[in-house]
């Protein structure tokens, strides 16, 4: 296909953010992503946010989606899609970007050396933002009083164990109560799944500035009242933290979007609500004697959280997004069966997309899965409050 496709690709990898400020000039950093309007789909309307995200820090460089299109893939996949071209316009492109064109063979030979130390040097580099993340996870969820960030946030008066009655928790239970779910009347709910912040930045909304290779926060986001959810694998680890907004003055989501932030690796971890008749957490339930539960599984909190009252048999988690729900730790002997509580995306063929992998993720454990919709508005959170 090409000689030099693999120093063009690599070279591009490189040079990430360089290549979304050319392909994608109304774009700008968000975290580790580069999140613009897609000029091809011209999806800019009122009352919508960009949906096309490229990787530009940690993970998979390159990488990309557009989460209303559905369309994705690497670096030169990028370049072809937004150009409108194939492959080879793809690399005649990135020869001109890179300067290749003009470059020598003996050159070209040295910057393919180069491209594999640097190759190396980013794999390296994503790792260890991989181990800072799953690290940083755990320091939110349980977070101390400190001047300092933990993780991605500023979490200044640290977070505080369910059922310390701290004004932060009363606030958000006002907030379940409002969306028809009442914590403290769950049977086994499992409170180490909850802590609660007087104030926790939205990290979202932070400004940084960048200078002669660093990066650094330049002004922290705003601070909100939250809830800290930890989402555990299936040995109990806490690998990504949820983090619900809340309003600081009224009973509802602070006026931020989005609301509800994740940080960590939340593939094959869920937040666990209820613990089921056994009263054990499901990293633990591999105990002999105990039967296994029958376990409602939802992507939202307030969505899980609203069968526990219906459904006080059955073990309740979160899956916090599509998919987390495909991903969920199902195969444990302390699962029965599964009820995927499925939001209603009606109209969506992305999300019914995202739905149909969810899915195929939950069947391959061989247990049966039911799904069930709400008939009434977006979720059962919603037919829990008699909304229309």
């Amino acid at each position: 296909m090409s000689g030099d496709l693999d120093i063009i690709k690599s070279g591009l990898i490189d040079r990430i953010e360089g290549v979304c400020e050319r392909l994608l000039p109304d774009g700008k950093p968000e975290g580790g992503l580069w999140v613009a309007w897609n000029p091809v789909e011209l999806d800019q309307k009122p009352g919508r946010l960009p949906a096309l995200k490229v990787r530009i820090r940690g993970g998979d460089l390159g990488a990309w989606r557009c989460y209303r299109s559905g369309a994705k893939g690497d670096v030169l996949r990028l370049v072809e899609y937004v150009q409108r071209t194939d492959i080879k316009g793809a690399l005649a492109w990135g020869r001109d970007f890179l300067g290749i064109r003009s470059m020598s063979p003996a050159e070209r030979q040295n910057l393919r050396r180069a491209e594999v130390v640097r190759a190396k040097e980013r794999d390296e580099k994503a790792e260890r933002a991989r181990l800072f993340k799953l690290q940083t996870a755990d320091q939110l969820f349980f977070a101390k009083p400190s001047e300092r960030e933990t993780g991605p946030a500023y979490c200044p008066q640290g977070t505080f164990a369910y059922g310390t009655g701290t004004a932060a928790e009363l606030h958000a239970k006002a907030y379940f109560r409002g969306r028809g779910v009442d914590l403290d009347q769950v049977q086994n709910l499992n409170r180490y799944s909850f802590r609660f912040s007087p104030a926790t930045e939205w990290w979202k909304g932070a400004r940084y500035d960048n200078a002669n290779g660093r990066r650094w926060k330049a002004e922290r986001g705003p601070l909100f009242p939250a809830m800290h959810c930890a989402m555990r694998n299936r040995m109990g680890i806490v690998t990504a933290c949820h983090v619900t907004f809340f309003d600081p003055v009224r009973a509802s989501k602070a006026p931020v979007t989005p609301a509800k932030l994740m940080w960590g690796e939340a593939q094959g971890a869920v937040v666990e609500i209820s613990m089921g008749p056994n009263a054990v957490p499901f990293w633990m339930a591999d105990r002999d004697g105990l039967v296994p539960d029958a376990l409602v599984l939802a992507e939202g909190i307030e969505t899980a959280a609203s069968f526990c009252a219906p459904v006080p048999e059955a073990r309740v988690w979160a899956g916090g997004s599509l998919a987390g729900v495909g991903s969920a730790p199902v195969g444990l002997d302390c699962v029965e069966w599964v009820l995927f509580a499925r939001d209603n995306n009606t109209g969506n063929p992305q999300a019914q997309k995202q739905f149909d992998q969810a899915l195929a993720g939950l069947e391959g454990h061989g247990k049966r899965v039911v799904v069930e919709a709400s008939h009434v508005g977006d979720d059962f959170n919603d037919l829990a409050q008699g909304e229309e």
